[in-house]
């Protein structure tokens, strides 16, 4: 197994930790305790296992463990070593607790360790890992649907490292997976068996079924013969966009899908004669649907929830790229009404694109600043794929041009402000493959995965 050691976000005595450069609160990180007292044995002061959220100095005041030498054995002022603090950070040579004493040694989850890059496994034999969920750090899904071979869904119970096939799920493309408000697991793609476009997961009992949600129609203008996407609201409304056209298919809270030929608002008024765009990316929030989209060959536009009397799925258009520009948005983030993160490609310069919008209102295209990676030192051209996030943290994958100079993984710990590249080497001196799917876990631990079977995990 080849690891990348030391990789992170903070620096520090020259050294890269993933944690956020901030100080965890006391719910986070439990206290090594003082080493002992003065000239005395140490005490057993570092049997607590270090906490999962403590900033290193903070298990135990320096010093106190005891006089040079006197402290204790190595390692014991300040907890066992690997736990408490490594030998030579929790308490080296009998200090007592000197320099990182107790809480959040070296390889503390989330406490200013540092972590390593392993090299896991992809079910995805096609160009993309088209769909990945995990409801713990163990237990995940994938699922393919591009390709010859872009078929199944998949489930891992080790993080990402093995994968097993469901076999109700073998003659289906899987392009989107999503845990609903309502705690199911729904899909989005294409079951070339029973032709269902989206569905939900039965999980009841071990082999996992498909329970169809609804079945494209025969009218050539609306039908979503394949699905991209399916969003959820927590008061039951569906929304699944097509992987091949404009049209999408919308489920009231109470009621039956339907397919719908276009998304804009503008069709309320004229639905004959409203301008069409494509979505790449539809997300539920707060019981409103938007997306991001375009063409390689317009403006980049992110869609919002349509202000219009009577609207229900439609959505407002809003180029974020001046109208001489070429590019599109493929993942977005939302923190709130007024605070989102979108991603994707810019096809006009060829370099990742990101915007961002902070409290101001989104439906104005000034509020909207894009973040350009040159200003963060990262100046590989490329694009974005998908992003994860947890609280401020952001972790962007996605893939470098020429795509013979592999994949990136960048991290940012202020909301998208700010990057920092913490790509893994790849094995035998070659880059990884361009990553396409990433999953940031409580934790920090990090899964991403790309095309032919390739994925890393960063593991504490």
């Amino acid at each position: 197994m080849k690891t990348w050691m030391g990789i992170g976000l903070c620096a520090a005595a020259g050294v890269i930790a993933l944690a956020a450069c901030t100080t965890s609160d006391g719910s986070d990180d439990e206290t090594g305790g003082t080493g002992g007292t003065a000239q005395g044995s140490g005490g057993a002061g570092g049997t607590e296992t270090g906490g999962t959220g403590g900033d290193p100095g903070t298990g135990g005041t320096a010093g106190t463990g005891g006089d040079s030498g006197t402290g204790g054995d190595g390692g014991t002022g300040g907890g066992d070593g690997g736990t408490g603090g490594d030998a030579g950070t929790g308490g080296d040579g009998g200090t007592g607790g000197d320099g990182g004493t107790g809480g959040g040694g070296t390889g503390g989850t989330g406490g200013g360790g540092a972590g390593t890059w392993q090299k896991a496994a992809s079910p995805c034999p096609g160009s993309r890992t088209n769909a990945l969920w995990f409801d713990s750090n163990t237990k995940g899904f994938a699922g393919c649907g591009e390709n010859a071979d872009g078929y199944n869904l998949y489930t891992t119970q080790d993080g990402g490292h093995t994968w097993a096939t469901n076999v109700k799920f073998e003659q289906v493309r899987v392009m989107n997976l999503r845990r609903g408000p309502d705690g199911k697991l729904y899909g989005a793609g294409k079951d070339t068996l029973d032709k269902y476009s989206a569905w939900r997961v039965d999980e009841s009992t071990a082999t996992l079924k498909l329970v169809g949600l609804f079945v494209p129609g025969n009218n050539a203008y609306t039908k979503v013969d394949q699905g991209e996407n399916i969003a959820v609201t927590a008061d039951g409304q569906m929304l699944v966009d097509s992987l091949t056209g404009n049209s999408a298919a919308y489920k009231p809270a109470n009621g039956d899908f339907t397919e719908i030929a276009n998304l804009n608002e503008a069709a309320i008024a004229d639905p004959n004669n409203a301008p069409n765009f494509q979505v790449r990316r539809v997300v539920a929030f707060d019981n409103h649907f938007y997306a991001t989209g375009s063409t390689v060959s317009e403006p980049a536009q992110v869609f919002l929830p349509s202000k219009l009397a009577g609207a229900t799925y439609h959505l407002q258009p809003l180029e974020l790229q001046p109208s001489t520009r070429d590019g599109e948005l493929l993942d977005m983030y939302i923190w709130s009404a007024t605070k989102m993160l979108v991603v994707g490609f810019d096809h006009s310069t060829g370099y990742p694109l990101l915007y961002r919008v902070d409290g101001q209102d989104p439906y104005v295209q000034a509020s909207w600043t894009q973040i350009e990676l040159l200003d963060s030192g990262i100046n590989y051209k490329g694009g974005v794929w998908a992003i994860s996030v947890r609280g401020d943290k952001v972790v962007a994958v996605g893939e470098k041009i020429p795509t013979s100079e592999g994949g990136f993984v960048i991290v940012s710990q202020d909301s998208g402000q700010t990057w920092q590249d913490i790509t893994p080497p790849g094995e035998n001196n070659l880059p990884i493959g361009p990553m396409s799917k990433v999953w940031l876990f409580d934790n920090d631990d990090i899964f991403i995965a790309g095309g032919g079977g390739e994925a890393w995990a960063f593991v504490h």
